[in-house]
């Protein structure tokens, strides 16, 4: 009877994962490059200018308050002091605060106090723009999530055949029984993957990772080329000659019980 291999479900589903994380992954790094950070860099502006333009309204506002204090005599030296700071700064004198400039401080109040919670937005840090656009942008969105796509496409059409005859059908060709050389096993217990060497053409590499059924395959082969060596399900012999050993063993004593001069048969009787 023909063997055939198929993709794993478990290939199949991890790499299905791997490819809903990467574009999961790029859309966010796209979103957050695009629309976050921008987002982020202009409220730190909007509220930079809004509150410098709030201690503009407040130091005009604390000038001619002092002013009217010190007309009334009732300025204390602490505003005698912030009056001399504002005098030394320079610049033309503070124009009194008009309605419109009441207005607008009142609008700055709530725009701080609603959007802002009174509390200053944190700039992004220098490395989020190209962490976002270089490492889940580009490397998982741009280019991880086609490789996991491509990897599920290309390999749902792709079998290996080992028919009756003894032929190989593989992806790249079909060789028969007497094209087939031998087969490689040396890494076979470690990473499941055994190279078939073929007269005339490259090595066929079989995979039981990535495909279903794939030992039988190479257990078929690895026991027709080394019978001493491998079963046709790609064990090795000895582990089988191991276990019928230790089988044996155990029954060895049971044996050497019931024969025992010492065991539960009569002793004769003296004559």
């Amino acid at each position: 009877m023909a063997i055939q291999t198929s993709i794993k479900r478990s290939y199949f589903y991890w790499n299905l994962v791997y490819l809903v994380l990467c574009a999961g992954f790029g859309a966010w790094g796209a979103y957050d490059y695009w629309v976050t950070i921008p987002e982020q860099y202009e409220a730190v502006a909007v509220y930079t200018a809004l509150t410098e333009e709030q201690d503009q309204l407040e130091g005009r506002a604390d000038f001619y308050e002092i002013q009217t204090k010190l007309r009334q005599g009732t300025a204390s030296e602490e505003d005698k002091a912030t009056l001399d700071e504002l005098r030394a700064a320079g610049g033309p004198i503070p124009q009194p605060l008009t309605d419109a400039d009441r207005t607008r401080y009142d609008e700055i109040n709530n725009i701080l106090t609603v959007d802002f919670e009174n509390t200053p937005p944190q700039a992004p840090a220098s490395y989020d723009g190209w962490v976002n656009f270089y490492v889940y942008f580009i490397g998982c969105g741009i280019l991880g999530a086609p490789w996991f796509l491509w990897k599920l496409a290309s390999r749902r059409s792709l079998f290996w055949r080992l028919d009756d005859d003894g032929s190989l059908v593989t992806p790249d060709g079909t060789y028969t029984s007497d094209q087939i050389t031998g087969i490689d096993m040396s890494i076979w217990m470690k990473k499941s993957i055994a190279r078939v060497s073929v007269e005339g053409a490259d090595e066929v590499v079989l995979d039981d990772y990535e495909n279903q059924d794939a030992y039988k395959i190479v257990g078929a082969l690895a026991h027709k080329f080394h019978p001493d060596e491998w079963t046709e399900e790609a064990k090795p012999v000895k582990e089988e000659s191991d276990s019928d050993d230790d089988a044996s063993e155990d029954e060895q004593p049971a044996e050497e019980e019931s024969n025992s001069p010492d065991g539960d048969a009569e002793p004769e009787k003296a004559g």
